[in-house]
């Protein structure tokens, strides 16, 4: 807990949210708000200046990145679970189309195209993906990057940076609808989401906090058609349910109330 005194006397709270694309502004409206926008907008007890926001990162990618960023108040830490999307293995590269091998080649699209020869054209690729999914995956071409046995350690060394990053972390699972996966790809994501889930909750502490969205979360309105993304109603309740997560980190310690009212009238 002495981690987060000296955060009560303080007028502005610095602020560095970091994690995979779903903290970006990926599908949405180009005036449209993301998390990180609606967070700083936020006007509830505590006033947050943003220092830096870093989206499309890996748990992997994640830790050098973390290893070279400044000390910082509050750090958000928000990963999807891409780590438990099976991907193509690179022994196929000499074997598929060009189309095929780019990052987002097997990404179903954010939103139904308006025409119908595209949704027709969009509805046979999904379905020649699928079938070079199945071909693929009894021969362990079609896998994710990192076995359930890598998460712990991956987990542990973010967790452990982080730790010397900042004063009050807030580590948000993100969890997708998964629907328009194949049974496999949702198979395999519960298992990795899980063993996730299952280790952050070793680390977690009044310092290391740990916020999952829940079964209310988890409905169509919230994402976009692809049911990874948020949609901008999404990013909206997410970043409201990430700053009441800061405040009631703030609110657990006796001084809080003094802090609260160097917020409200802040010099």
């Amino acid at each position: 807990m002495k981690h987060l005194l000296p955060l009560l006397n303080l007028n502005t709270l610095s602020l560095k949210v970091i994690g995979g694309s779903i903290i970006s502004k990926y599908g949405l409206m180009p005036d449209a708000k993301n998390l990180t926008g609606v967070l700083l907008s936020n006007k509830s007890s505590i006033y947050l200046k943003k220092e830096l926001s870093i989206g499309g990162l890996s748990f992997s990618q994640a830790i050098p990145t973390l290893d070279e960023l400044n000390q910082t108040d509050i750090l958000v830490l928000y990963f999807g679970t891409s780590v438990g999307w099976p991907r193509i293995s690179r022994k196929m590269e000499n074997h598929l189309r060009p189309e095929l091998l780019t990052s987002t080649a097997f990404h179903i699209p954010v939103y139904k195209s308006k025409k119908l020869s595209n949704r027709i054209k969009a509805k046979v690729r999904h379905l020649e993906r699928n079938l070079l999914k199945f071909f693929m995956f009894p021969f362990g071409l079609y896998r994710p990057r990192h076995s359930l046995e890598d998460l712990p350690n991956l987990i542990q060394a973010i967790e452990h940076i982080a730790d010397r990053k900042s004063k009050l972390i807030i580590w948000v699972q993100h969890n997708s609808l998964g629907y328009r996966r194949l049974w496999l790809e949702q198979k395999i994501y519960k298992r990795y989401y899980r063993e996730i889930i299952s280790e952050l909750q070793k680390h977690k502490s009044p310092h290391f906090r740990i916020l999952t969205p829940g079964k209310d979360f988890l409905v169509q309105e919230n994402y976009l058609l692809d049911g990874v993304h948020l949609s901008e109603l999404g990013h909206e309740r997410m970043g409201k349910m990430i700053a009441d997560e800061i405040d009631r980190a703030l609110v657990k310690f006796p001084l809080i109330s003094s802090y609260v009212r160097s917020a409200d009238h802040p010099v």
